[in-house]
């Protein structure tokens, strides 16, 4: 057994979930953090066990034919981003195969037909989450660490945001912040247009959305990146129409809002109160809403009865046990799946296929370049 402390050669045959490389010595699994399909390392192994390894960078040997330089000077310790080190299109083939291989583990299915929607590489995330150090300068979080690492500049920001923390600078911010923060370390920021909303200062965001505006509090989640976002719905909201709808774990009703021009009725459920009150202005009275667990409004009386459609955004987790015997015991004709985590969705079609549903197609939404996460939407119908 190789123990941790030694040094080996290793190939790199793909990316994981999470974004490790990974690849094989002597038969063993090994993971290598920053490393690229097709390289050739020498890593120092940092944890072994029976059946993987995992080791990390000492030298490259011979570069994967994706990798490039990456564009961020704070790369490799800043926790954010994890693969810049990868040219765009070799991010995107990466997701492409992390997707395919997840279905075929985690959920027992071959891989269906699987396209991919790109985004602009960088200057795209409007939504970030800054923090303070001991000595109030601001930052991110380092890789692997609790420890705060002072910045000037990020390369994936929109430009609102981008402005603002150049000219805020990682040693000035607070003192402009410092009566918003209440002893917080940490806050978030949103940049639209012109505009950087910090969190604390500033409160309520309005923003524009494939012509319609939707307000939300900064405090409470909205997607990151608003140009997708308006990729993305065309695909929720096509070829779909009824009597009844639901849009499970709403949020501030993005969906809904959208979707209630195509059925008579909209349900709109979400466990945080404060996101449920944003829905009833966003969405308005074409909806009714439950400001509880999708867990326990599966067993409510609004739950009772046919549904034309659902779409479903769960966190990374997916559906919980209950959520999936609700589906497929009242059996909606179709159902729209919005999935940030490729293996709990996978684990979740199988289970969808199993229950009678087809699937229709499925797509990935690149939400997030330079970094591992992978939102996919998949449509599912009811078989005959």
């Amino acid at each position: 057994m190789i123990r941790a402390g030694t040094t080996i050669e290793v190939v790199i045959d793909r990316i994981i979930p999470g974004g490790d490389g990974l690849g094989r010595h002597e038969g063993v699994t090994v993971f290598v953090p920053m490393s690229a399909p097709g390289d050739e390392l020498v890593i120092n192994i940092v944890e072994s066990r029976p059946d993987y390894l995992r080791g990390d960078i000492v030298r490259i040997l011979k570069p994967g034919p994706g990798r490039v330089e990456p564009a961020c000077p704070y790369y490799g310790q800043c926790g954010g981003c994890n693969l810049m080190h990868l040219s765009y299109e070799a991010q995107l083939e990466a997701k492409l195969g992390v997707v395919r291989e997840a279905w075929r583990r985690a959920g027992g299915l071959e891989p269906c037909a699987l396209d991919i929607e790109a985004s602009a590489p960088f200057g795209y995330r409007n939504r970030a989450q800054f923090h303070f150090d001991s000595g109030k300068s601001v930052g991110y979080a380092r890789r692997a660490t609790s420890r705060i690492m002072p910045i000037g500049s990020c390369p994936i920001l929109v430009p609102a945001l981008e402005r603002w923390l150049g000219s805020a600078g990682p040693a000035d911010a607070w003192k402009s912040l410092s009566a918003y923060m209440a002893g917080k370390d940490r806050f978030v920021a949103f940049g639209y247009g012109d505009t950087a909303h910090i969190e604390g200062r500033d409160g309520e965001v309005s923003v524009d959305v494939a012509g319609r505006v939707l307000r939300f509090n900064i405090q409470g989640f909205f997607q990151s990146n608003l140009g997708m976002v308006e990729r993305l719905l065309p695909w929720v909201c096509a070829d779909v129409g009824g009597s009844k709808a639901a849009d499970l774990y709403c949020g501030v009703g993005l969906f809904a809002t959208f979707l209630k021009d195509s059925f008579a009725r909209m349900m709109c459920v979400e466990q945080d109160q404060q996101s449920v009150a944003y829905a009833c202005s966003n969405v308005g009275k074409a909806a009714d809403y439950a400001a509880t667990s999708i867990e326990s409004w599966t067993r409510s009386s609004q739950a009772a009865g046919h549904f034309d459609h659902v779409v479903v955004d769960p966190p990374r987790s997916g559906l919980a046990t209950p959520v999936r015997s609700w589906i497929a015991t009242s059996r909606p004709s179709s159902l729209g799946y919005v999935s940030c985590d490729p293996v709990s969705l996978a684990r979740d079609a199988g289970f969808l296929v199993r229950a009678g549903y087809v699937v229709q197609h499925a797509r990935i939404f690149d939400f997030y370049p330079q970094t591992s996460h992978v939102e996919t939407y998949v449509r599912f119908q009811l078989g005959s």
